[in-house]
């Protein structure tokens, strides 16, 4: 069976379920990565939000292709045939009038941008018409409600056929993530299906989640850090990880 997960970012699927990605390939299932906005930015015309995080990522002008360069690593390290398109991440997009449609952190948690909502049926659009038939497709939940989140969920639930949802690390990792999935897990609109993730699955989500060098001062105080929170998030749910899908009729 073909895998395919729909990751907003350069760093989604790895961070939040890199252990089943590698469980999977290693079961011999083809599993994509296929990551949204992974586009090139302009160059000679970044935001001042934009600019402060490729500084903080220790990052210059051409942050995205190093980024690409992380994920195509850990998608190795988890056995995952990467693929980008060409969307554009949050803090890079503006108006026709040159406006940035997010120019604050508060911005990017904040719902995504009325003025950009064609942005769902063109992502969805796109989708429907490469997605292959016999595939299996895992979207990201929305926890944390990051508008790039937002925008991959929303397009994938337009396409009208059956999904599965992960949770979104590292929001699902804060207290109102975790009382998010308690309550899905108590709904009886949402059914959780156990993925257990084997010790050497769980050793290579680590390893992935490290090898976005960039990325990791942002979410962990250091490697160790990371192994550490990355093996609590395998356990969330009672010792239990797995994923989601809706109930239908519901």
């Amino acid at each position: 069976m073909k895998w395919i997960f729909l990751s907003p970012h350069l760093d989604d699927i790895s961070f939040s379920c890199g252990g089943l990605v590698w469980d999977l390939a290693n079961n011999g299932h083809n599993v994509e990565v296929w990551t949204t906005n992974a586009g090139d930015p302009p160059e000679d015309d970044l935001s001042p939000l934009a600019r402060e995080l490729h500084l903080n990522w220790g990052l210059g002008l051409d942050a995205v292709k190093i980024r690409r360069d992380e994920d195509q690593k850990a998608c190795q390290i988890i056995g995952a045939t990467p693929r980008y398109f060409s969307y554009l991440d949050c803090i890079y997009r503006k108006t026709s009038a040159g406006e940035f449609y997010y120019s604050s952190e508060g911005d990017i948690f904040g719902g995504l941008d009325s003025r950009e909502a064609d942005l769902i049926e063109q992502l969805s659009g796109q989708l429907q018409e490469e997605l292959p038939e016999d595939a299996r497709v895992i979207a990201p939940l929305g926890i944390g409600n990051h508008v790039d989140h937002e925008l991959t969920r929303k397009a994938a639930n337009r396409l009208g056929i059956p999904l599965t949802f992960y949770a979104d690390y590292p929001y699902a990792r804060e207290v109102d993530g975790k009382e998010i999935l308690e309550f899905m897990d108590r709904s009886k609109e949402w059914q959780f299906e156990e993925m257990p993730v084997s010790e050497v699955g769980l050793d290579k989500w680590i390893l992935a989640a490290q090898a976005y060098r960039s990325q990791v001062s942002t979410f962990w105080a250091n490697d160790e850090d990371l192994g550490m929170q990355i093996r609590d998030f395998s356990t969330l749910l009672g010792g239990r990880f797995g994923l989601w899908r809706a109930v239908e009729n519901h």
